[in-house]
């Protein structure tokens, strides 16, 4: 039935809807509504609509078709393209061994090269932790070539100090450690993104946390992974993840991250 119905909008779709409810029959704005489409369809405001959704009524009637029948086929319709829209907005992506999976889910390391590629304002990239191999290195260098040609687009970094178990060194020594010998290393050259990290991960006193998310904005999508910035999560291990083409949930994330930026609760490194 949804393939043979006349093209409609939602809008459109939901007024037919409203006038098929049975809970308005009782006021005579019903009537048979079947009886005579093009006069239905002027009473609730669809007169202008599609020349073949008359023809379509009428055969429905002929073929014996009610009105709650009705009701209940545009229903189904307006259930199908709430389903499609869900679909379209978000979407499975993975990583690892392919097995057969690349036909259903999306590859991860290539859509994070799409959203870099993408970014036009804003870019945020959180990680637990980040290793340079051969991908890491391209990613990095693609994200630096897209801060060079839009000089007013905004990259965040998020990721994880490590401070060893039995390790008494002073935040302040880990932190340049980080620097020369990690970020260094995988930044080498200006212009570079503005890096965070949780201060909790090198607490000498009392019990450590850190910031584990893995997430991507980019303008006004994001991923949300269980898969860190490293050639092995991308390239090799199994991990899943969600990506949203939703403009709410990219703002909620990218002003979350700001919050805790601006609350101290993530510091900046250098």
């Amino acid at each position: 039935m949804a393939a043979s119905f006349p093209q409609l909008s939602t809008a459109e779709l939901e007024t037919l809807l409203a006038a098929l409810d049975p809970k308005r029959a009782g006021t005579g704005f019903l009537a048979d509504s079947l009886a005579d489409p093009p006069a239905f369809l002027a009473r609730i405001g669809l007169e202008a609509g599609p020349v073949a959704l008359v023809a379509w009524l009428e055969r429905w009637r002929a073929a014996g078709g009610s009105q709650e029948s009705l009701r209940m086929a545009i229903e189904a319709l307006l259930d199908e393209r709430s389903r499609e829209a869900v679909a379209h907005s978000i979407e499975l992506v993975w990583s690892g061994p392919d097995a057969g999976a690349g036909a259903i889910t999306r590859d991860q390391s290539v859509l994070i090269r799409q959203l870099v590629e993408r970014a036009e304002q804003r870019l945020l990239l959180t990680t637990y932790a980040f290793y340079k191999g051969p991908f890491i290195k391209e990613l990095f260098e693609l994200i630096r070539e897209r801060m060079v040609a839009l000089p007013t687009l905004q990259v965040r970094m998020v990721c994880n100090i490590q401070r060893d178990r039995e390790d008494t060194s002073t935040p302040e020594a880990l932190i340049r450690k980080f620097q020369q010998q990690t970020w260094s290393r995988l930044w080498p050259e200006p212009p570079a993104p503005a890096l965070f990290f949780d201060p909790r991960s090198l607490s000498l006193a009392g019990e450590r946390a850190v910031c584990h998310v893995k997430a991507v904005v980019a303008d006004q999508e994001v991923l949300v992974t269980s898969a860190n910035l490293t050639d092995a999560a991308q390239l090799s291990n199994f991990e899943l993840g969600l990506h949203l083409s939703c403009p709410a949930h990219a703002d909620d994330v990218w002003n979350h991250f700001d919050r805790l930026i601006q609350q101290g609760l993530l510091r900046g490194v250098g």
